[in-house]
C-alpha cells in the first residue's frame, strides 16, 4: 500500500506537468494566431476543386499578402460533401471561422478569346458576356467530351487506376473473343467493382458536362500585346456556379471570386524576375487528370494556351513536343513540367527527353511544390487590382442593378406604385376629411334636430303650462275677487267709525243726513250709500264736497252722486243728494268721482228755487 501511494504521489506531478505543457502549447498557438491576424481582419478560405478532390487552405492577412494557417483535403465525390469534410478538418486545427471564399475550379475553363473589342474601351458587362458566350461554348464542349465514365469513376475515387486498366483489358479481350460489346460501366458492374447507384451518379455527371447550359457565367481580362488586343476569358455553366454558391451559403460563406484551376497551378508563388519586361518566355505543361494544358507565358503573362486530352494513354515525349512545337523560337525559353497530382509524380524521366527533343531547359515541379506555391498565387490572382488571369467576381457578376432592364422596369413600376400610393394616400386623406366634415355636419344637424325637438317639446310643455296657468287663473280669479271684496269689507268695517265721524262733521246747517245703507242691505258690503237732504242745490253740492274732503284722508272717495229735487220732511222744497263712499280705485258701477267732477256734472240751479229732479250724473 505504501509503495502504491508513493507511486501515485510520484506520478501526480508528472501528469500536472503534462497538463501545463498542453495548456502552454494552446496558448502559444492562440498567441501565434493573434500575431498573424491584425485586429478586425477575417481569414479567407481558399478552395481548389477538381473532380472528386477538394483542397482547402485558411489564409490570414489582407489583400494579396497572407499566410497559410491550416490546410485540409477531401476525396468526396460531390462538392457539398467535400466542403463539409474540409470545414470540419479546419475547425479541428484552428478556432478561426472564415466568411469569404475564393474558389479555383477545374470545371471553370480558361481560354483566349478573339473579340472585336479593345481592352482599353471594353463593352458593358452584359454585352461582354454575350460576346464570350459563343467563344466559350466550344471550349466547354471540348472539355466535357474528354470525360468518359471511366475517367469520372477514377477521378471520383470509385475505382483505382489499376482497376481501370483491368476493365480496359477485359474490354479488349471481349472484342478479341468477338463477344457482345459492353460499355465501361457495365463491365465494371460485372466485375463487381462498383454499384449501380455509383454508375448512375457518374452518368449524370457526364451528361451535365456534355450538355451545356443555356447561360455561361464568364469572366475576362484584356491587354494590348504587340498592338493587338488579347482577351483572356473563363467560363462555366450557370448550374455548376449556382451549385457552388448554394453549398457555400449553407455554411454562411460568401463566394468572393472564382478562378480557373488550369492556369493557376503553373503560376509562380511570387512574380519576381519572371514579370520583368526582358525575362525569358516560359512554357508550362500542366498534367491534369485526363488532360494536358500547355501555357505559354512572356514576362509572367499568358500569351497562348493549348490543351489536349490524354485519352487513356501514357505520357509520351512526342505528342508533348508536338503540342508546343511552334512556341520554342526563343532560345531562352524554359520548360516546366507541372505535376498536379501524385499519380503523375513519376514523370521525372520526361524532363530529360523534353530537353533532348526541344533543346530548352526543363524543370519538374512536384505536387508538394505546386500546392505550396498555389495558395499565394491564388490569393494574388483573386485580390489583385490589376488581375493577370480571368476571374469571376461575384460582386461584378451582379453588376449595378440599374444596368438591368428588369431592375429598371421594376424600379419604374415601384415608382409608379409609390406615386399611386401617394395619390391614394392623398385621396384617402381628403376622403377622411370629407367624411369628418360630413360627420360634423351630420352631428350639427342631429343637434339642431334634437334642439328643435327639445324646443318643440318645450313649447308644447309651455303651452300646456300656459293653458294650465290660464285654467288656474280662471279658477283663482273668483277667489281673488272674493279676497279683494272681503278685504274691502274688512277695511269698511274697520274704517266705519271714522267714516261716520267724517259724515257727522260734514253735515252742517245746510244738510240733513237721512240714511246710510250698503248695496246688499247687509253688513257684508264694501261700499256705503249716503242719502241726505239740503234746502238748496248749492248746499247739497257743498255737503258732497265736504264729505269727499273728509273721507279722502281715510282712502275713500265719492262716486255715483245724484242730486234730485224733492220736498223734505217738513214739506219744504229742497234737494235730495245720494252718493256712494267707496275705497279709492274701487268701482261699484263706475269710477269714483272727485268733487270737481261732480260739480262739473251737476245741472244748474233752478231759477224758481225748487228744481226738478236731476238725473244721477255718472263719471
Amino acid at each position: 500500500m505504501k509503495r502504491l501511494l508513493g507511486k501515485l504521489r510520484r506520478g501526480k506531478p508528472a501528469r500536472s506537468v503534462a497538463g501545463k505543457a498542453r495548456t502552454r502549447t494552446w496558448r502559444e498557438r492562440l498567441s501565434g494566431l493573434r500575431r498573424r491576424l491584425t485586429p478586425g481582419e477575417k481569414p479567407r478560405l481558399l478552395l481548389a476543386w477538381d473532380f472528386g478532390q477538394l483542397e482547402a487552405a485558411l489564409l490570414s492577412g489582407k489583400g494579396e499578402s497572407g499566410e497559410v494557417l491550416a490546410t485540409a483535403s477531401s476525396r468526396q465525390a460531390s462538392f457539398a460533401a467535400a466542403l463539409d469534410e474540409v470545414l470540419a478538418a479546419l475547425a479541428r486545427q484552428t478556432l478561426l471561422e472564415p466568411r469569404r471564399v475564393v474558389l479555383a475550379a477545374r470545371a471553370l475553363q480558361p481560354a483566349i478569346a478573339r473579340l472585336p473589342v479593345s481592352p482599353e474601351k471594353p463593352r458593358p458587362a452584359a454585352q461582354m458576356r454575350e460576346l464570350l458566350q459563343s467563344e466559350l461554348e466550344p471550349v466547354l464542349a471540348e472539355f466535357g467530351a474528354i470525360w468518359s465514365v471511366g475517367a469520372l469513376l477514377e477521378a471520383n475515387g470509385y475505382i483505382s487506376p489499376q482497376q481501370r486498366q483491368q476493365i480496359l483489358a477485359h474490354e479488349v479481350a471481349r472484342r478479341e473473343q468477338r463477344l457482345p460489346p459492353l460499355r465501361f460501366g457495365e463491365l465494371a458492374l460485372d466485375m463487381e467493382l462498383i454499384e449501380r447507384e455509383t454508375l448512375d451518379r457518374c452518368i449524370e455527371e457526364q451528361q451535365a458536362l456534355q450538355h451545356l447550359d443555356a447561360t455561361i457565367v464568364s469572366g475576362w481580362c484584356g491587354r494590348i500585346v504587340e498592338e493587338r488586343p488579347l482577351w483572356l476569358a473563363c467560363g462555366v455553366g450557370s448550374s455548376s456556379y449556382r451549385e457552388w454558391q448554394e453549398a457555400l451559403a449553407e455554411h454562411k460563406l460568401r463566394l468572393e471570386a472564382c478562378l480557373p484551376l488550369a492556369w493557376l497551378v503553373s503560376e509562380a508563388a511570387s512574380p519576381g524576375s519572371a514579370s520583368e519586361p526582358g525575362a525569358a518566355a516560359t512554357i508550362a505543361l500542366e498534367l491534369h487528370r485526363e488532360e494536358v494544358v500547355a501555357v505559354h507565358r512572356q514576362a509572367g503573362q499568358v500569351l497562348e494556351t493549348r490543351n489536349e486530352g490524354r485519352m487513356e494513354r501514357a505520357l509520351q515525349t512526342d505528342w508533348l513536343c508536338r503540342l508546343i512545337a511552334d512556341w520554342g523560337g526563343d532560345t531562352r525559353t524554359q520548360l516546366e513540367l507541372v505535376c498536379v497530382y501524385p499519380e503523375d509524380a513519376g514523370a521525372a524521366a520526361l524532363c530529360d527527353e523534353l530537353l533532348l527533343c526541344t533543346g530548352h531547359p526543363t524543370r519538374l515541379r512536384q505536387p508538394q511544390e505546386v500546392w505550396r506555391d498555389f495558395w499565394p498565387a491564388l490569393a494574388r490572382a483573386a485580390f489583385s487590382r490589376t488581375p493577370q488571369l480571368p476571374r469571376i467576381v461575384d460582386r461584378e457578376l451582379r453588376g449595378s442593378p440599374w444596368k438591368d432592364h428588369d431592375v429598371r422596369r421594376l424600379a419604374a413600376l415601384g415608382l409608379v406604385v409609390v406615386v399611386l400610393a401617394g395619390i391614394e394616400g392623398v385621396q384617402q386623406f381628403s376622403l377622411q376629411r370629407l367624411d369628418a366634415q360630413l360627420e360634423e355636419r351630420a352631428r350639427v344637424d342631429r343637434e339642431k334636430s334634437l334642439n328643435s325637438q327639445r324646443e318643440a317639446t318645450f313649447n308644447s310643455e309651455l303651452k300646456a303650462l300656459a293653458s294650465d296657468l290660464e285654467s288656474s287663473r280662471k279658477q283663482l280669479e273668483p277667489l281673488l275677487n272674493d279676497r279683494e271684496r272681503l278685504s274691502t269689507i274688512t277695511a269698511m268695517r274697520h274704517n266705519l267709525p271714522d267714516l261716520l265721524l267724517a259724515l257727522a262733521q260734514a253735515v252742517g246747517g245746510d244738510a240733513v243726513l237721512e240714511g246710510l245703507r250698503n248695496s246688499k242691505q247687509s253688513s257684508n258690503a264694501s261700499s256705503m250709500q249716503v242719502v241726505a237732504w239740503s234746502p238748496s242745490y248749492t248746499a247739497a253740492q257743498d255737503f258732497v264736497n265736504r264729505t269727499a274732503e273728509l273721507t279722502g284722508a281715510l282712502g275713500y272717495g265719492v262716486a255715483q252722486t245724484e242730486i234730485v229735487e224733492r220736498k223734505g220732511r217738513n214739506g219744504r222744497s229742497g234737494h235730495e243728494v245720494s252718493f256712494w263712499l267707496v275705497l279709492d280705485g274701487d268701482d261699484l258701477e263706475g269710477e269714483a268721482r272727485t268733487p270737481e267732477a261732480s260739480r262739473r256734472a251737476a245741472p244748474p240751479a233752478p231759477s224758481t228755487g225748487i228744481s226738478a229732479v236731476t238725473p244721477a250724473s255718472r263719471p
